[in-house]
């Protein structure tokens, strides 16, 4: 199943914009014409339908030769913050999706993204969906961002899909920026750990060189190979945790990590809002507009209780009750939703409550990386106190073992 944009004329003569699931642009045209409507132009088709899940599922179009779920990283926050914020302004400037890849293909400096780009540009060039082509990138993109670039296609609003990629990436960079030298006491905290260990342990008052000799051969065979081994584990891991197949496991464990459960809920909120308010002012149908923006959600465990809600519009009853069922918003934002709908102010409201969570994003952002500076404090007291009782210890054995077997006066 794709999503088809569509254009016809009701059977009261008014012009009308939508979008429809269906399997080819025929079965649109002829479900429209069944219903009264004329003059239907079907416009473009969009691959949105397949379910999107980290690690789990893939969007594709038809030929795909990789998917989301692949087991490359994704590209680093800053470079992707980087590239689609430059494809928002050369769509802004009338640019197509091809001309903008192409033209950003030799200028950019990360070697993967430079190469998807160009690999992008041609597809995209003979009439490829630029979803369906994010999404064999084998996950280089990540899932929402395949998410928002369909949802962009299906409202015909690109530009504001990549300044939303790119705000997404550039938080993810924020929540970073700064924190190296939380890293770098958390290693000095190791290190001190291993090349303290042997000291003590190796000194012999009555033969210095074995003293010496005995220390490095501890360190050389035992301590460095652990350390060695730590940052080897560390950078695999780290590797691992960058990629689609470990991003269910990410996005389970920051929701079980207050601090982090907070900035992923509020920014899983933020960017709903946004995507579900553009895509319904785009004219796009209720229920396809929710689960669009629903596969614009960053956390994957947030994004399939969004998606949860869309049973709600098939059985009839409005957005407000399948945001509700989702279980996500809080009670006073979904009561502005609610009034909203009934006032007849449902975008405007959107906009309020959008504006509401983007605040909460900067304020979690600020309590996340809060968080990690104090475990960077903590891990480098907890080591520099091992030292210290280690040291007294040992200080105090020598004297002992100096002062053993002495005779008295």
């Amino acid at each position: 199943m794709a999503l088809f944009r569509y254009e016809a004329t009701d059977p009261a003569g008014k012009a009308l914009r939508g979008a429809m699931d269906a399997s080819t642009p025929q079965e649109v045209k002829s479900r429209l014409e069944g219903r009264g409507f004329s003059a239907v132009a079907v416009l473009t088709e969009t691959v949105i339908n397949p379910p999107i899940t980290g690690g789990k599922g893939a969007v594709s179009g038809q030929g795909a030769q990789g998917t989301v779920g692949g087991n490359v990283p994704a590209a680093s926050p800053q470079a992707l913050g980087l590239f689609f914020r430059q494809m928002a302004s050369l769509a802004e400037a009338g640019f197509t999706p091809a001309a903008a890849l192409g033209n950003l293909a030799p200028r950019t400096a990360d070697p993967a993204l430079s190469a998807a780009a160009q690999r992008m540009a041609l597809a995209t060039g003979k009439g490829a969906s630029l979803a369906g082509e994010l999404s064999r990138e084998n996950g280089l993109f990540p899932a929402h961002i395949v998410g928002l670039v369909a949802a962009g296609e299906a409202g015909g609003f690109l530009p504001f899909v990549y300044d939303e990629a790119a705000l997404g990436a550039e938080q993810d960079e924020a929540l970073g920026k700064g924190m190296w030298w939380v890293k770098a006491l958390i290693w000095q905290s190791v290190w001190s750990v291993i090349l303290f260990a042997p000291v003590f342990p190796s000194i012999d008052f009555n033969a210095f060189g074995k003293t010496v000799i005995n220390y490095f051969r501890a360190l050389l065979l035992l301590g460095v190979p652990i350390g060695l081994a730590l940052h080897g584990a560390c950078w695999w891991g780290g590797r691992w945790w960058a990629t689609p197949a470990a991003s269910e496991t990410r996005d389970r464990l920051s929701l079980k990590i207050p601090v982090m459960a907070k900035l992923a809920r509020t920014r899983a909120l933020a960017s709903f809002t946004r995507v579900l308010r553009k895509l319904l002012a785009a004219g796009v149908a209720p229920e396809t507009a929710y689960r669009a923006a629903a596969r614009s959600v960053p956390n994957s465990v947030l994004r399939e209780k969004f998606e949860s809600g869309a049973g709600v519009l098939r059985s009839g009853l409005g957005l407000d009750a399948a945001i509700e069922a989702s279980g996500v918003m809080d009670h006073d934002p979904l009561q502005l939703l609610v009034t909203g709908q009934q006032t007849g102010k449902w975008l405007e409201t959107l906009d309020q409550i959008t504006a509401f969570y983007q605040e909460e994003v900067a304020r979690a952002t600020e309590a996340a990386k809060s968080a990690q500076k104090r475990v960077g404090v903590i891990v480098t007291l907890v080591s520099t106190g091992y030292v210290t009782i280690a040291a007294t210890h040992g200080l105090a054995s020598l004297g002992f073992r100096f002062t053993e077997g002495m005779e008295g006066p």
